[in-house]
């Protein structure tokens, strides 16, 4: 791992930009990519994200991420508690976020979205991860949920291990291939399962588990070890430097914590504050 500093980060040119996941953390990736997309850097052909980075690289890519922070601020301003128990006695999962998740997909992406996504020279891969296979999908499910506290909280490994080794597989869509709109608003939507919360979703006929059950920092499929591929994290962690390479790809993460928590749907200011950072962290860098 080395350190870099602005300049030489602002020296490459980033071919491959991967949106790691992260909930509501997400929103500092879109503050910093509206504003760091203008300078020659620059040069993404290809948008890998998993969990709520997916919907942000999308957003990106549709030019709509003021529309996405719009309806995200106003949806959760209108939403007291995340948690609404009295939705028990109606046979419904008591969490709010699976009932805004899907509308805030819609801000972001419909029919003539995708019909330019289909003919547009950037690449949106959104990434899934399969359950092991033989094994019942809620058993996958807890093992998933073990694996990535243990890596992200114990381990504090950048990228998982052990969910390969028990059978896990990532899987790469490139939304440009969906059949139509339903089916891209699906691919997100099961990117960003996060089990219990909200449900599993079908993908092509099987189960899918959040991308970032496997690894919340997602790589090209290809791996990308390259100076082109530039990582953006969405935890803060202090130990290490903003900007840094780790076989040869370039990490950057939030200068310091965000405002916002990863699956609360209570705060759109801090959403908001988030997403300021974000822009305001890019013109840092490129001042």
């Amino acid at each position: 791992m080395q350190s870099l500093s602005s300049k030489e980060f602002l020296s490459r040119q980033y071919r491959n930009i991967v949106f790691a996941g992260g909930g509501n953390r997400c929103w500092w990736q879109a503050g910093l990519v509206e504003s760091l997309s203008q300078h020659a850097c620059w040069q993404a052909n290809r948008l890998i994200g998993a969990s709520a980075g997916a919907g942000i690289a999308t957003a990106f890519a549709t030019g709509r991420i003021q529309e996405s922070l719009a309806a995200a601020v106003v949806r959760f301003d209108a939403t007291p508690r995340n948690i609404e128990w009295r939705e028990l006695l109606k046979g419904r999962r008591p969490f709010m976020l699976p009932r805004i998740y899907p509308d805030w997909i819609c801000s972001f992406l419909d029919a003539a979205d995708l019909a330019r996504l289909k003919l547009a020279k950037l690449k949106i891969e959104v990434v899934i991860t399969r359950p092991i296979p033989y094994l019942p999908v809620t058993i996958s499910t807890l093992l998933a949920l073990a694996l990535y506290s243990s890596e992200k909280f114990w381990l504090k490994n950048f990228h998982a291990r052990l969910p390969h080794h028990l059978g896990f597989r990532p899987q790469h869509l490139d939304l440009a291939r969906s059949a139509d709109l339903n089916e891209a608003r699906i691919w997100l939507l099961a990117s960003a399962a996060a089990v219990p919360l909200t449900p599993t979703h079908l993908v092509q006929g099987r189960a899918a588990l959040d991308g970032g059950f496997y690894d919340s920092v997602p790589l090209p499929e290809d791996r990308a070890d390259d100076p082109g591929t530039l990582v953006l994290l969405t935890r803060h962690r202090p130990e290490l430097p903003q900007i840094f390479t780790l076989q040869q790809r370039v990490y950057l993460q939030p200068a310091q914590a965000v405002a916002a928590i990863n699956m609360d749907c209570t705060s759109g200011a801090n959403v908001r504050l988030t997403y300021e950072q974000g822009r305001r962290e890019a013109a840092d860098l490129m001042a």
